[in-house]
């Protein structure tokens, strides 16, 4: 048995069991719009919050309702690491200048009425981003950033009180007399059970930027762990190892000295130390990536690695160790993403957003090999599951608002599991519960996590591909879209050489290769082109010479294809002209929305960014196949 996952769609929140049944447990249904929903980090309480209230549920399948309360446009909602303290943000009130919009409920204790609780620490903040409070891993620390100070507070798991004008530690802002003008803008704290915070304070007026590690000690903090101060850095993103003992810095510019990226440039840094709270020194390195911007950076799982896929399309995908020298490098490739799996076994790496949705899973404990590979295609969110040996791909709006889908692959790169919407917002796997708490309730004893094999954590079986269950949902897909089934074709072994199925999609001149007798062997054409004789009409091959108009056949615009040359500009053998019945002008209509259709989608194998329109055309090639077969036409005409 699997780990659950729950989906959101404009009205509901859907549970389901994971592998191999994949049955819906829990549906709950609200008659007003789901405005925001999470499943706690803990997998102890699932929030949501409509238009008139917030509501928390708890319980192995969230069967039971823990808080519902009467709040107004909650637009916002985040739990601490440990699942405690449970934050909303709600929209400011315009009547009330003093609204106090920032609401923090702390569910670690029992509630006999979900209508009674009420926030115990609330404040104002005009802001959708960064407004809510950082908590420490074990949920025993809270910080807010103030406008001269960064303030943390101590609490207790029975009577936190978040009293910040008492803090516990101190961190203040105007640690050099001559930077009292500069303000951190970014600072994170560390995932460890011995916490460190890092602080990023932006370039500004000839200053380099800076980034710190600082311990949490009770009273003033005056020591730094470890710095690092560099230029081209107006913004940051942070990212700990799960350790706690190293950060990574993605330094981001507004604008490109160069002129070569719309989205600035990027600089990667790396600062960590060695003991507890640095104890036996720090160290900080720039890491070394090619040039271009970076797509993304991850910690794997063990902490000792991270992997960067950097520079222009196709992308150098390379992965390190703690002092930043490369350990392993792939070929360029078309890809964006790279996202270790829990247990760090595996590493996916994939090209979603404008690129074609390629998938590759390596294995990490055999030299990066090449395992599997899938297509998934328009694919908005991606995620492994808690055990490591699913992966979740999802369609969501409004990203994308055709084909809104959920699919779930097993490692080896087959397709489980898939369900349908007409709009599906959100899809998130639930962690398992690893504390222990009173009486199987949701109050948790103590945050020490629960010792226990994977199996009782309800984590994935291990499984090998002819061990596996596919559900009955993977069929019925197949059937409603078989063009789309085609391309989840998958291979795994070897150096994960994609196995092309028949109707495969073929670049241009591979086409022309092909019908010129060459081609790439195993490919076949999926989008016709117009050498093939449309019923009742002339040969449109042959001018009236009898030589081939090879600039009207290959004539082409950066718009896509040109319209196929009319039966009439032709001459057949006898001399005489043929007019098109309505069914041949409406079969050359649809071949020429296929071309077009061909021409867009490599752009975006190519890497261009297509509008939404364009998107919503390529969308349509299904429907467009089938009414061109209902017209008599197949594939293999082409």
């Amino acid at each position: 048995m699997s780990s659950q996952f729950f989906l959101k769609t404009n009205k509901d929140i859907e549970l389901f069991q994971g592998y191999p049944e994949f049955n819906e447990c829990n549906h709950t249904s609200k008659e007003s719009q789901v405005i925001s929903s999470v499943v706690s980090p803990c997998g102890r309480f699932l929030a949501l919050s409509t238009k008139e209230s917030l509501q928390v549920f708890s319980g192995i399948n969230f069967e039971n309702l823990l808080l519902e309360k009467d709040c107004n446009d909650i637009y916002d909602i985040k739990f601490s690491p440990s699942g405690n303290f449970l934050n909303t943000w709600e929209r400011p009130s315009a009547s009330d200048p003093e609204h106090k919009n920032v609401k923090i409920w702390f569910l670690n204790q029992e509630i006999k009425d979900a209508k009674i609780l009420e926030p115990i620490y609330q404040y104002k903040y005009k802001s959708q981003s960064n407004w809510s409070l950082q908590y420490s891993k074990l949920d025993n620390f809270a910080m807010k950033l103030f406008p001269k100070d960064l303030r943390i507070v101590k609490l207790s798991l029975t009577n936190p009180i978040f009293d910040f004008s008492k803090p516990f530690a101190t961190l203040n802002l105007d640690q050099d007399p001559t930077d009292q003008n500069r303000k951190f803008t970014t600072y994170l704290v560390s995932p460890s059970e011995h916490p460190t915070i890092c602080t990023f304070m932006p370039e500004k007026s000839g200053k380099p930027a800076q980034l710190t590690i600082w311990p949490i000690l009770e009273g003033k903090i005056n020591k730094k762990i470890a710095t690092k101060s560099f230029f081209k850095a107006d913004s940051c993103q942070l990212k700990w190892n799960s350790q706690g003992n190293a950060i990574l810095c993605l330094a981001i510019t507004d604008f490109d000295s160069q002129n070569k990226s719309y989205y600035g440039e990027n600089t990667l840094y790396l600062l960590s130390f060695q003991g507890v709270n640095g104890t036996l020194g720090g160290n900080s390195v720039r890491v070394p990536l090619a040039n271009g911007p970076v797509h993304d950076f991850t910690w794997s799982p063990t902490s000792r690695q991270f992997g960067v896929i950097a520079g222009y399309m196709p992308a150098t995908v390379a992965f390190f160790d703690m002092r930043g020298n490369i350990v392993h490098s792939l070929d360029n490739q078309s890809k964006n993403t790279m996202l270790f799996s829990p247990s760090g076994n595996y590493i996916l790496i994939g090209g979603f957003g404008n690129l074609q949705g390629a998938v590759e899973i390596l294995d990490r404990h055999n030299k990066f090999k090449s395992i599997a590979k899938f297509n998934a295609t328009n694919t908005s969110v991606c995620m492994w599951s808690p055990g490591g040996e699913f992966i979740m791909t999802a369609t969501t709006s409004p990203r994308l608002r055709v084909d809104n889908a959920v699919k779930v692959w097993h490692v080896s790169g087959n397709l489980v599991f898939v369900k349908e919407f007409k709009e599906l917002l959100k899809v998130d796997w639930r962690s398992p519960i690893k504390v222990k708490t009173y009486n199987n309730s949701h109050v948790a004893k103590e945050m020490a996590p629960l010792e226990q094999d994977g199996e009782n954590l309800n984590l994935d079986p291990k499984l090998n591909k002819s061990q596996l269950k596919v559900h009955a949902s993977v069929a019925e897909f197949a059937a409603a879209h078989p063009q789309q089934a085609a391309n989840h074709a998958h291979s795994t072994g070897g150096k994960g050489a994609t196995n092309k199925p028949a109707g495969a999609y073929k670049p241009p001149h591979a086409r022309r290769a092909g019908a010129a007798g060459g081609g790439v062997p195993g490919m076949t054409r999926t989008v016709p082109g117009m050498a093939r004789a449309v019923p009742g009409a002339a040969p449109a091959n042959n001018n009236a010479n009898g030589k081939t108009s090879r600039r009207r056949k290959n004539k082409t615009s950066t718009d896509g294809p040109t319209n196929p040359p009319s039966a009439s500009s032709g001459s057949n053998s006898s001399g005489s002209n043929s007019e098109a019945s309505p069914e041949e002008k409406k079969m050359r209509s649809l071949l020429k929305k296929l071309r077009s259709i061909e021409t867009l989608k490599q752009r975006k194998a190519n890497g261009d960014k297509l509008e939404d329109t364009q998107v919503l055309k390529i969308s349509t090639e299904d429907k467009i196949l089938a009414d061109l077969k209902a017209l008599g036409w197949n594939e293999s005409d082409a």
